[in-house]
């Protein structure tokens, strides 16, 4: 049951998500051509497609994630007291056609990039490490397991918590709680997307966590080329994360209400 409402809630997520939404719309507006409106609707549409595709627009979108979330300051925290602390690394999702590994699964860009960048945080700063990340979209391996895999085997630290049962940020929080707890460890530094950060530091503090961010994944001070002035996957793939996380907010604070 609990399978079948994530994939619910992501198939309506998808469809109201670009680039869905707005091929949907476009084909809308083709099928009423006749009329002004459905003329006005496809083109417009298109419009609005094109520029969430040009690289630019999306790191422009992302830019206020990166500006409320700045990078986290080794240096500052390896002055203060490492008790009851520990890393942990939130899971971005799995590529289940690995079949280049044994596992036949591997990590997606997303989760790489974070076990990676939590890896050496907790490298930096002598703290334990926390992965978090069930398999909401069936396989045999939960994002936790295949960071921890990562982790152990390629980058030869140990992962002292493995959390393979949620199924999204707000359970990732609630299934770390009593396993942090029985270890005493009620702060954490927390890894992800600095787009996905925001939502992921509020629902931890929400559920009673002491959180230091630790976002990563920043594209506003880059070099610009002028290919990133032109469409592409890479375009889209930015706006998508921006236009996802300002959904996921939204639901969130409609669940509250609800709730």
């Amino acid at each position: 049951m609990e399978s079948l409402a994530w994939t619910a809630k992501n198939l309506v997520a998808t469809l109201i998500l670009p680039p869905a939404s707005l091929l949907i719309l476009i084909a809308l507006g083709l099928w009423f051509s006749r009329r002004r409106w459905g003329r006005w609707l496809a083109g417009t549409s298109l419009v609005v497609l094109t520029l969430l595709s040009i690289p630019a627009v999306g790191i422009l979108l992302g830019t206020p994630f990166e500006r409320a979330y700045p990078p986290l300051d080794l240096a500052a925290m390896k002055q203060r007291p490492k008790e009851n602390l520990m890393v942990v690394i939130l899971g971005g999702g799995r590529d289940l056609g690995g079949v280049e590994y044994p596992e036949g699964e591997r990590l997606n860009n997303a989760s790489l990039r974070r076990a990676r960048y939590g890896a050496r945080v907790a490298r930096e700063l002598g703290l334990p490490i926390a992965v978090s990340g069930g398999a909401p979209s069936g396989g045999k391996y939960s994002e936790a397991a295949l960071m921890q895999t990562f982790i152990e085997a390629e980058l030869r630290m140990r992962v002292a918590v493995v959390e393979a049962s949620s199924r999204d940020t707000r359970q990732n929080a609630l299934h770390l709680l009593p396993r942090l707890q029985k270890l005493s460890v009620r702060s954490v530094v927390l890894v992800t997307d600095v787009t996905h950060m925001p939502r992921a530091a509020r629902t931890f503090r929400a559920v009673g966590f002491d959180v230091t961010p630790a976002p990563l994944d920043y594209h506003a001070d880059a070099p610009r080329g002028v290919w990133q002035y032109l469409p592409a996957a890479d375009g889209l793939e930015k706006s998508y994360r921006v236009i996802r996380e300002l959904l996921g907010e939204l639901w969130y604070r409609l669940m509250r209400l609800v709730n």
